[in-house]
């Protein structure tokens, strides 16, 4: 049930955050962006400019391909009557599509001609009832309808349904959703999902409003993935200290857990603004935070702190200070040593501080930093990253952190002076977001910790024209090319281009690569996070060779084939096989090009044949073969026959 639930969620937050997204046609191109913050989009491949229509901000199509969200639909879609429904549904005169992710998918059996769109998840036709792409078996059509204001509930005249699956025994005819749709009741039972609250009274069942507790007249209930039932309510004290806190008599709760308080009857909490999500508070003994450690209850009492002068800094709420002492709130409450209140400032960066004599991190001190010239290089704008360096204006520095891997404690920190290469501390930053590459005023430097490469200097780089390219590995200026930060040889950066995407097999290490300058064509071989490769130049023309790509590869961990063309032919890459210099790439033999496109597995089809690496597959349909996902299922199929799913292509 639960697996259910954060299904539903996800599904939600996906759409939901792409309310902005649009196409936008920039030098002969179109691009799909999704949001505010995607400055440049993704390039949507192969488009037809002169017949391409945007239809909403998700769809589009062209002469040729519909697409959803920029990416090309590989299910055989009827361009001429497709159209758009309500909640991203779609449909053509053959079938009804709804989306997946970032993919559209048939919805197996349903009626275009009849077809009504319910709510996002809920549709029906004059036969069926669907919930995503699922029959509901059984379901009354004329009478099901999905309740108001809620995407999960739906009834008919004989059940109730959660997710499109039943919830036995509900009453249909009395069947209530309670506030915004995490509980609902009958005349008999309370419900949380598809599950009974056991013991719940449905006449005075209510949820606390924006809590995760509910209540009926003698119960307290919590719920976050799994009820937990609290006792009985304590009428005469019962109160809602915090959206996470409420006290009921003498025990106090937190996100469901009994809380540790000395003198819960003397609690009351700290008030700070609205949308700072550390909670303090006090009884006539101590002040408590909340930490991150759930063993223990989550608050822990601040050791001395003074309660007439303590107060809660406003920058980063786990930083906290009285007359005497600056405080930490992390997994446990850490008071910062040799602190200088006067001078002491909470630093942009996540859990930095510093005063003018020392720098702190998660309210530890650093030793050997200096606060003077003290910044942070890593990614501003994802600060969920791991820190990359300290800088002070003498030194570049590694910090050694090590956390408790069961409970998240940070145990111990330190940092460690960067010797070699020698760099200018105070220009020393990322180059341009991107977490392993690095430049000063004089330099571009490439580290990688994730496959322990020290920083290192990428030798003759030119600071201004470098650019990192699509696969960060690689990188270039004007003069070379560059594999994790060494020079390659006899490869040009003029031109340069990855054509396809990265085969990576299933050891995860071993990955091949097709890239292009504007005189050839190569083969790469390399093992991820290892620095040596194999290079081979190919015998194909470079201003046209490209991958013939309709999207699938970009749903798939691991590919081992794919098919690329040029302007003399189409080329099957069999990554299983035992390749030669002479064999990496074999030509489809009469293969249409204009009209070639492939699927999964080694399949193909251009207008004439569907192919299974280089050899016609015999007797398949062209019109009716294609290739889809449904529930993570992969199927291959014409007319007549479903074809096996191999890695080697086999019919």
């Amino acid at each position: 049930m639960k697996r259910k639930f954060f299904k539903v969620l996800l599904g939600v937050f996906i759409l939901a955050n792409l309310g902005i997204a649009e196409y936008v046609k920039k030098d002969n191109e179109i691009y799909y962006k999704y949001g505010k913050e995607d400055d440049s989009g993704f390039k949507v491949e192969n488009v037809d400019l002169n017949t391409f229509k945007i239809l909403d901000d998700k769809y589009a199509k062209d002469s040729k391909n519909v697409y959803f969200l920029g990416n090309k639909s590989f299910e055989d879609v009827d361009i001429k009557t497709f159209e758009v429904l309500p909640n991203n549904y779609s449909k053509d005169n053959n079938n009804v599509y709804r989306p997946n992710n970032e993919w559209i998918r048939k919805i197996n059996g349903a009626n275009p001609k009849t077809i009504k769109v319910l709510s996002q998840y809920y549709s029906k036709d004059d036969k069926n009832v669907f919930y995503d792409s699922d029959k509901i078996l059984n379901a009354d059509i004329n009478s099901f309808v999905v309740l108001e204001g809620d995407h999960s509930h739906a009834k008919d005249k004989n059940s109730v349904y959660y997710s499109g699956e039943k919830i036995e025994g509900a009453n249909p005819k009395t069947f209530k959703i309670i506030s915004d749709g995490m509980y609902s009741k009958d005349d008999k039972n309370v419900y949380v999902a598809r599950e009974i609250v056991k013991g719940a009274d449905p006449q005075t069942f209510r949820r606390i409003p924006e809590t995760n507790y509910a209540r009926d007249k003698n119960t307290l209930y919590y719920y976050f993935g799994d009820v937990k039932n609290l006792g009985k309510i304590n009428e005469k004290d019962f109160k809602v200290l915090d959206n996470n806190l409420v006290k009921n008599g003498n025990e106090m709760y937190y996100l469901g857990e009994k809380v540790n308080i000395k003198n819960p009857e003397k609690f009351e909490p700290i008030k700070i603004s609205d949308d700072k999500y550390i909670l303090y508070g006090k009884d006539d003994e101590n002040i408590y935070v909340v930490t991150s450690d759930e063993k223990y209850g989550y608050f822990k009492a601040i050791k001395n702190a003074d309660k007439d002068t303590f107060e809660v800094m406003e920058k980063d709420t786990r930083y906290s200070k009285d007359k005497n002492n600056v405080y930490y709130a992390g997994y446990n409450v850490v008071q910062l040593q040799d602190v200088d209140k006067d001078s002491f400032v909470i630093a942009d960066e996540n859990a930095f501080s510093y005063d003018k004599k020392n720098v702190y991190y998660a309210g530890r001190k650093l030793n050997d930093i200096s606060s003077n010239g003290f910044k942070v290089t890593r990614l501003d704008n994802r600060p969920n990253l791991p820190i990359n360096f300290l800088n002070d204006n003498k030194n570049i520095y590694k910090l050694i952190d090590i956390f408790d891997e069961e409970t998240g404690e940070l145990k111990s920190v330190k940092t460690a002076v960067v010797k070699n290469p020698k760099v200018d501390s105070k220009t020393f930053e990322l180059f341009d977001h991107w977490e392993n590459y690095f430049r000063d005023k004089n330099n571009v430097y490439y580290e990688n910790e994730l496959y322990k490469m020290s920083l290192k200097k990428i030798e003759g780089a030119d600071r201004n024209s470098f650019k990192i390219l699509n696969s960060d590995e690689f990188s270039k200026d004007k003069n070379n090319v560059y594999y994790y930060g060494n020079k390659m040889k006899d490869i040009s950066p003029d031109g340069l281009e990855f054509v396809g995407n990265e085969f990576v097999f299933e050891n995860r290490e071993d990955f091949i690569s097709f890239l292009k300058d504007k005189n050839n064509v190569y083969y790469l071989k390399g093992k991820i996070g290892k620095e040596k490769y194999e290079i081979i130049p190919l015998n194909f023309d470079s201003k046209t060779f490209k991958y013939s790509n309709n999207g699938f590869y970009e749903l798939s961990n691991l590919n081992y084939t794919g098919y690329f063309e040029d302007k003399n032919g189409v080329y099957y890459f069999d990554g299983l096989a035992k390749l030669t210099p002479n064999n990496i790439l074999s030509k489809v033999e009469n293969a249409d090009i204009p009209s070639f496109v492939q699927y999964m597995a080694g399949y193909a089809k251009d207008k004439n044949k569907v192919y299974c690496g280089t050899k016609e597959v015999k007797g398949a349909d062209v019109e009716s073969f294609a290739a889809f996902t449904i529930d993570g299922e992969d199927i291959i199929k014409d007319k007549n026959k479903i074809y096996k799913y191999t890695n080697s292509c086999e019919q």
